[in-house]
């Protein structure tokens, strides 16, 4: 399988501004390391597409979680298995089931 392409939802982006200037504020190397962290998962993502889970705990759409650095979940669905649309990254402090 080819590598699937990607697309981050304004809602994604909103969510990545917030999340990397809230963690600049008192570091902005490790701003810089998660934001690199985060492009590492999403071409991870792209390449390997199911290793996200389903999680009906936190919702019934077709969505796929996976996990970066234990507390960041980038929330997102596979469109026809040719892209991968990112729809939200999230903390796991924020209330997931109200979000979605």
């Amino acid at each position: 399988m080819n590598d699937l392409q990607l697309e981050i939802t304004s809602k994604a982006y909103n969510d990545i501004e917030i999340i990397l200037g809230y963690i600049a504020k008192d570091n902005k190397t490790a701003a810089t390391k998660f934001g690199k962290l985060l492009n590492k998962a999403f071409t991870t993502l792209c390449k390997h597409p199911y290793l996200g889970k389903t999680r009906d705990d936190f919702t019934y759409l077709d969505v796929k979680f996976y996990v970066v650095k234990k507390n960041y979940l980038v929330i997102y669905r596979i469109i026809e298995n040719k892209a991968i649309r990112i729809l939200r990254v999230l903390t796991t402090y924020q209330d997931i089931c109200s979000i979605l």
